[in-house]
């Protein structure tokens, strides 16, 4: 038994050598196929590196064609000009003056949105607490002490019943006294307001027309006309326009234009001249919808640009705050980048860093007045960093929050920036005088 017992050991031991051996064998093959591999890999990618370079090259001689391709005269060319208006650095002019600060107007709780009206006249914040606080703050102006509590006393609180993530005022015109307020339980409030012998009042009207069935992520007024649109988690975005008789508040009603389905949560969204310019998480594009032909769509793909040509569909980052200005569009990444694109074309014109802004952060964007300037947060840090978009470095950074930086909103109309934190102080800051 006991020699039988060691046959069958020896044989076992015979038969894992050779199994052994065989499994070295494969190993070792495979180790030279995955060198092999390799080394193609690398051939592959420099070849789609020349073909996307020689992909945009094409582009660019394509802006002068021939004009014999297109109108049968071999002597004269046509030359497409491209545009950049960031040439010149800018002139030293954005608001970096500490004018105001306004601390708990939400009480313990923190401020998660702002915006000015169009006279700036109304800083409108929205909270955790569940309120809006509507603030006329430039009573503060002559006020000896640098923090007004005199204006949180008089501010007027409208109550929303859920969390205030986003709030607009509308932008039509100075005498339009409207605002909206986006919330976490998917709910949108319309607020008229009006001071009549210095008492400001504000009252909900148009109640329960809009309603969302995730938080809404963003809303936004658009400039030419009472039309408000307003996205959110659940990928929809909703298009209603204000009508009343200019008279009776209580007349106002919001007649629904148009619903939107995007494939994803709607992150950002802004109005450009007559189009809805927005974002929808997991995609590589833009989307404009034309207002004035029936929300025809445009996809502007975020991965153009010299080494890719706009093929690529990865999803490198997500747009998390879009500003418009002139022609362009600036957009706030969740990847410590901000960029400036063109708003025609898609063509970037700029790209911002030196700050951080990951995917748990909330990246916010603002231009300056002259368009020179962008604002923006940063992660880690309680500042607000200013880049000169011509030379796309950052120039100054504007100190005086105690903690993260929540929400920022820049005038248009005057050289006003408001600026909200996690420290419950909201400041109001403009162009130092000389």
């Amino acid at each position: 038994m006991d020699l039988l017992g060691d046959l069958g050991t020896e044989d076992q031991l015979t038969s894992t050598r050779a199994e052994n051996k065989v499994l070295k064998e494969r190993v070792e093959y495979l180790e030279g196929r995955c060198k092999v591999l390799t080394v193609e890999n690398e051939a592959l990618k420099a070849e789609v590196e020349i073909y996307r370079n020689e992909a945009a090259a094409s582009n660019i001689h394509a802006s002068t064609v021939p004009a014999s391709i297109t109108e049968g005269t071999p002597q004269s060319t046509t030359k497409v000009t491209v545009q950049d208006d960031f040439v010149k650095g800018g002139d030293g002019i954005y608001t970096k003056s500490k004018e105001i600060l306004i601390e708990n107007l939400h009480g313990p709780s923190n401020i998660l949105c702002c915006s000015l009206s169009n006279d700036d006249s109304m800083l409108a914040t929205g909270g955790a607490d569940q309120y809006i606080s509507l603030c006329p703050w430039t009573r503060a102006f002559g006020n000896t002490s640098s923090t007004t509590s005199d204006l949180v006393q008089s501010s007027t609180r409208i109550n929303c019943d859920a969390p205030v993530i986003a709030v607009d005022f509308a932008r039509k015109g100075h005498s339009t006294k409207f605002l909206a307020a986006g919330c976490m339980d998917g709910s949108v409030h319309v607020i008229h307001y009006e001071t009549t012998d210095g008492v400001l009042e504000a009252t909900k009207v148009a109640h329960g027309s809009i309603k969302h069935a995730k938080y809404v992520r963003t809303l936004v007024w658009s400039p030419n006309d009472n039309v408000l649109a307003t996205a959110s988690a659940d990928g929809s975005i909703q298009v209603h326009k204000l009508n009343w008789n200019l008279f009776d508040p209580s007349s106002v009603t919001m007649e629904k234009i148009q619903t939107l389905q995007l494939s994803g949560p709607v992150e950002s969204m802004c109005f450009h001249d007559n189009h809805l310019c927005c974002y929808a998480r997991g995609t590589p594009y833009l989307i404009y919808f034309d207002l004035q032909d029936n929300f025809t769509q445009t996809k502007i793909n975020l991965n153009q640009g010299p080494g890719n040509a706009g093929f690529d569909e990865h999803v490198s980052f997500a747009v998390m705050d879009i500003a418009s200005h002139g022609s362009y569009l600036a957009l706030a990444t969740d990847t410590s980048r901000n960029i400036i694109v063109d708003f025609q074309t898609g063509r970037q014109i700029r790209n911002l860093y030196g700050h951080d802004n990951d995917g748990f952060s909330q990246p916010k964007i603002a231009w300056s007045k002259n368009g020179q300037y962008l604002y923006g947060n940063s992660q880690n840090d309680s500042v607000i960093c200013v880049w000169d978009i011509a030379s796309s470095e950052i120039v100054d950074r504007l100190e005086g929050h105690d903690n993260t930086v929540r929400d920022i909103f820049s005038s248009q109309s005057t050289d006003t920036l408001v600026t909200t934190s996690f420290d419950k102080k909201t400041y109001i800051w403009l162009v130092p005088a000389e």
